[in-house]
């Protein structure tokens, strides 16, 4: 039987992996990780990004526009089969919220409607997610059954 090896996936980074692993992340408040999955291969990635958009149009991770097209690209280099790539989304709180004077530009709020979005344009299913509210999420994504457990202070362990 093997081990099931556990890698972290740090803010504004990305990772790719297969069975048997479990990408991990910590401190969702604002920001958003999407999770790409190939369920027949058993692999997939993780993405935690901090803002909707990159003024730069650079290739990087930090932001969902570029981060997840980044992601599908690297997971799709892995060995992932596109027609069977679906997703998962996860964070996107609106901390501090009595600190805000508009409610509906909070960064956590655009940043989950880009995810949507973008998900979208690249015609891959969303499958599940675990959006909003005004608390910080710790992810667990396990490559072995594509599984996502969400953790919080403030709310029961939830699994998409």
């Amino acid at each position: 039987m093997q081990k099931t090896k556990k890698i972290h996936v740090r803010t504004g980074q990305y990772q790719i992996a297969e069975n048997p692993v479990i990408l991990i992340t910590f401190g969702l408040g604002s920001c958003v990780a999407v999770t790409l999955y190939d369920e027949a291969k058993k692999l997939g990635g993780m993405l935690h990004f901090l803002l909707p958009e990159n003024p730069k149009k650079e290739r990087t991770s930090k932001y969902a526009d570029s981060g997840i097209q980044l992601l599908l690209e690297k997971t799709i280099e892995f060995g992932a089969n596109p027609s069977m790539i679906k997703a998962k989304i996860i964070g996107g709180a609106v901390m501090f919220v009595d600190l805000l004077k508009n409610k509906e530009n909070a960064v956590g709020k655009r940043n989950a409607e880009k995810a949507r979005e973008i998900l979208k344009s690249l015609k891959i299913p969303i499958v599940g997610e675990d959006i909003g509210g005004d608390y910080g999420r710790s992810v667990e994504f396990n490559l072995s059954n594509g599984s996502v457990r969400i953790n919080s202070y403030s709310r029961e362990e939830k699994i998409i």
